[in-house]
């Protein structure tokens, strides 16, 4: 084989993942990270779970463990990329009487703050909540709506990620059935187009940019949108009982542009549930990321640099 013969040879190889039959192909370049390093938030003495990272990447969010019976969110300032300070519940996002679950922090560059609730649910099915955050506060709080809300009782935003310029919201439906399914019965994740600032609506063609992700044999959660908006992170694990032996995998799928459908996924990090790793984010310059893994008495934040 000669040179010219190789070099195309190494192109064909390289090529995958076209966006539909009548589109030309991509190339795929997926990200790598490196060994897993153990995030130190001084002062806190109970679990750390779902992470976000501030866009000026000077706020860890997170919520306690979640169980849905009083579950918070709280905040750490940075000291450095692994080591932030514990200050305390974010104010005006947590709902005072138990039974209750405020969790999954999530921002736009404007510090437009949104994040999931069960206030006064089911008598109001829209469980997205949104409002501006300042210095540990978040104020002028609403709900978001759109027609990403299934408005059935069961089913919940479970997770959400926002994009960096707040534009687009990929939203995580989730069927709930306590009597039928440990953990959620289903889960399909979308996209969806903000029309003001408490309302987004599905793109129409929010089914075909994710086709290569969304799959009915797998539960998703915990989407983030990295922010040029071309690579996607996620959560999965195989749909059935979860069992001693059930892999959650930490994924990404990617794409060349904006307008692109996203890639097959590849699966960057995996555990059985003993270690349970969960729900990262990505700092805006897409140099960390930062995820949640079970230990034997907890569950802490943990964090990767980009190779």
């Amino acid at each position: 084989m000669n040179k010219n013969s190789i070099l195309a040879f190494i192109f064909v190889i390289a090529i995958s993942c076209s966006k539909n039959n009548n589109e030309v192909n991509q190339t795929v370049i997926y990200p790598s990270f490196g060994s897993e390093i153990d995030v130190d938030i001084v002062g806190l003495t109970f679990d750390a779970m779902e992470p976000f990272i501030s866009p000026d990447g000077n706020y860890l969010f997170f919520n306690n463990i979640n169980d849905g019976i009083n579950t918070k969110l709280y905040y750490a300032t940075k000291i450095n990329d692994s080591t932030f300070n514990f200050v305390g519940e974010l104010i005006g996002t947590n709902q005072i009487t138990a039974p209750h679950l405020d969790a999954v922090a999530d921002m736009d560059s404007e510090s437009n703050f949104y994040w999931t609730s069960t206030r006064n649910y089911p008598t109001e099915l829209n469980n997205l909540f949104r409002g501006t955050f300042t210095s540990g506060t978040v104020m002028n709080i609403e709900r978001v709506r759109g027609d990403f809300n299934m408005n059935i009782p069961g089913w919940l935003v479970m997770d959400h990620g926002i994009s960096l310029d707040g534009a687009f919201l990929y939203f995580n439906n989730a069927r709930f059935d306590s009597q039928n399914c440990q953990g959620p019965c289903e889960t399909n994740i979308g996209v969806a187009q903000k029309v003001n600032a408490t309302t987004f609506n599905t793109l129409p063609n929010s089914t075909s940019i994710l086709q290569n992700i969304n799959d009915a044999n797998f539960i998703y959660y915990a989407p983030c949108i990295s922010s040029d908006n071309l690579e996607l992170y996620y959560t999965r694990y195989l749909k059935g009982t979860i069992t001693p032996n059930t892999i959650f995998e930490i994924c990404v799928a990617v794409r060349n542009n904006p307008q692109d459908n996203f890639s097959i996924p590849k699966v960057l990090f995996s555990e059985s549930i003993a270690n349970l790793i969960e729900a990262p984010t990505l700092t805006v310059e897409k140099e960390i990321i930062y995820y949640h893994k079970k230990t034997a008495n907890s569950h802490k934040i943990v964090m990767r640099n980009r190779l």
